[in-house]
């Protein structure tokens, strides 16, 4: 049986340098404490992952440091063996802030309205409340 699967598009405005985006997302300590839950990275091309309380898991392709991130990721609500390729790509805008683009393949069209909002809502919005935390806390702590 043949599955139909979507791709995801996305791109994401956040105010701090592709460096600091990319630690979040690769760091795994960053990375729980900006979703609030349970982060395991090896931060390395083959390297492991499981983040979301383990609900997605998977392997690191391909990592150009502060410019690229390619994933190949499953979800607990993907059908069983299914894998999607997420590819995360940096780059710095002319404010110093990051264009964030995300192009996630192949999700099983069933999945397809949840993960796009779940991108949304488990990763965009709390990194960007946490880039300007930090961002914050760096000015108040030079002031």
């Amino acid at each position: 049986m043949k599955l139909k699967t979507e791709n995801i598009y996305q791109v994401v405005a956040l105010p701090a340098a592709p460096a600091k985006v990319f630690d979040a997302l690769i760091d795994q300590d960053e990375h729980g404490e900006f979703t609030g839950k349970e982060a395991f990275i090896q931060p390395h091309e083959g390297g492991s992952v499981s983040i979301c309380n383990g609900n997605q898991t998977g392997w690191i392709t391909r990592l150009v440091r502060n410019k690229r991130i390619v994933l190949a990721l499953t979800h607990k609500g993907f059908p069983a063996g299914h894998f999607s390729v997420v590819d995360i790509r940096l780059s710095r805008e002319n404010d110093g802030s990051t264009k964030l683009q995300l192009n996630h393949l192949g999700v099983p069209e069933d999945c397809a309205g949840w993960a796009t909002e779940s991108w949304e809502k488990v990763h965009w919005q709390p990194l960007t409340a946490h880039l300007e935390a930090k961002r914050t806390a760096l000015e108040l702590a030079q002031s």
